[in-house]
């Protein structure tokens, strides 16, 4: 259960993102509101709210989410997450992520500067730099992202590459296997059908992961991506990760802009 709380503010906030790209056709300051809903075999696990901004080729998001109903009772859980960065050649790279979070008695925050390569950890609780098991060499850190930057990068460039990702703890790619048309009909996600893509998953394991993870974390899940309804991007609208639990699933919901 605490791996799916982890990825909720991670796989969900990607969904989100798409904003960034149209945005950067105008000059002035956009803010954007979205809600987040999250599942496993239909039961909701946590909800949160993101407010995004964006000025020109710079972009600014925090996320802020928590666990609802049964799985509260469980894991009585929080987390904030910022990320900071810009938009370099069709792409996101971000230059700042720090998350927090609470999950029950327990603290844990984690702050990196990504615009050095390799990344430096700022400052974290629990440092990942003091636990032994997570051996990485700083060859792997060359042109990694964000989880956030990552996934959407996934979905901006139509699933046709493989993305690297470094979360401070560890390092891994997330390798498309297929690709297919597909017609979404979901209730949870909309009343109507919706054409996307589905792309099929594998997370690669590179570095910093101890055994008790190898052997826990999944493997495998599906992104579906949207065509823009204006521009000629895609963005996820729907994050399916198979776990031992089942499916978790994570969907998103836009918001009225602030002025």
């Amino acid at each position: 259960m605490a791996y799916i709380a982890n990825k909720i503010n991670i796989l969900a906030t990607i969904s989100l993102l798409f904003f960034l790209y149209h945005n950067n056709l105008y000059s002035n300051l956009i803010t954007e509101n979205f809600s987040i809903y999250s599942y496993v075999k239909g039961i909701p696990l946590a909800d949160g709210k993101v407010l995004m901004k964006f000025k020109e080729k710079k972009y600014s998001l925090k996320i802020s989410a928590k666990s609802i109903g049964v799985f509260s009772l469980i894991l009585n859980w929080e987390q904030t997450i910022k990320s900071f960065g810009v938009i370099k050649e069709s792409k996101f790279k971000s230059f700042r992520y720090l998350s927090s979070d609470v999950r029950g008695k327990k603290n844990g925050y984690i702050e990196i500067n990504f615009q050095n390569n390799p990344p430096k950890i700022i400052s974290a609780q629990p440092d990942p730099g003091t636990d032994k098991r997570r051996n990485i060499n700083n060859s792997l850190l060359v042109n990694v992202n964000d989880p956030v930057a990552s996934i959407f990068n996934l979905a901006l460039d139509e699933c046709k590459n493989t993305v690297k990702v470094f979360d401070g703890k560890r390092i891994y790619n997330i390798k498309i296997l297929k690709k297919k048309r597909s017609v979404l009909d979901d209730p949870l996600l909309s009343k109507r059908k919706i054409n996307t893509y589905n792309c099929t998953y594998e997370i690669e394991r590179l570095a910093g992961y101890t055994k008790k993870e190898l052997k826990k974390f999944p493997r495998k899940g599906n992104i579906w991506i949207k065509k823009h309804e204006t521009l000629n991007f895609y963005y996820p609208i729907k994050i399916q990760i198979k776990t031992k639990w089942g499916h978790f699933l994570c969907y998103f919901e836009r918001k009225e802009n602030i002025n």
